[in-house]
């Protein structure tokens, strides 16, 4: 073999392994063409990898999440996640539904703009959706960006969030969010 080129043995666990990459993508691409925040509430990699070893993939609410989550829609959840962010101060706008910056929200305080992009998931959110989500930030000239998920992040999307300063905030923080709400709104009523 020559230095630097593969050998042969090699090539078709190669196109397979793009093969299985390239259906990830299209699907994955599929999913998001749409702007709306449901439309990318799959995965096409967990549905790929459950396809292949016969793996369910996880449904349900995340723990420390109302059930009621489980079963909202794409507009239904947007509602929610920005009346909660209303209720912390922010002045929430959306983008329009087609927008392509991976941006679903912009939210404006004392001078500050935050581009925002919700994931209903199950599964772990990727580092492909903290760099969409940077580049919206451009897009959009924020001074910020937030990527709010039902779920949680994979260890790439951590790396890439630290190195490109976007915010995550996962399903157990998003929880705790509702329940400081939840806690305000007591206290104002006692």
């Amino acid at each position: 073999m020559v230095h630097g080129v593969i050998a042969w043995s090699y090539l078709p666990a190669l196109v397979a392994v793009g093969a299985a990459l390239l259906v990830a993508y299209l699907g994955f691409r599929r999913s998001t063409t749409t702007g709306e925040v449901g439309s990318r509430s799959s995965s096409a990699i967990p549905r790929l990898v459950g396809g292949l070893f016969g793996a369910a993939v996880r449904r349900g609410t995340p723990p420390g999440l109302p059930e009621r989550f489980g079963r909202m829609g794409a507009a239904e959840f947007e509602a929610e996640i920005s009346g909660l962010l209303r209720a912390l101060g922010y002045a929430v706008r959306p983008t329009p539904p087609s927008s392509i910056h991976d941006v679903d929200l912009i939210l404006e305080t004392t001078g500050r703009r935050v581009a925002v992009q919700l994931k209903r998931w199950n599964a772990p959110v990727g580092d492909r959706s903290v760099y969409g989500l940077f580049a919206g930030r451009i897009h959009h000239s924020t001074d910020e960006a937030w990527l709010i998920t039902t779920s949680r992040f994979t260890p790439k999307a951590v790396r890439l969030a630290s190195t490109t300063g976007v915010r995550l905030v996962d399903g157990a923080e998003l929880a705790g969010w509702l329940e400081d709400r939840s806690n305000a709104e007591v206290e104002r009523g006692s």
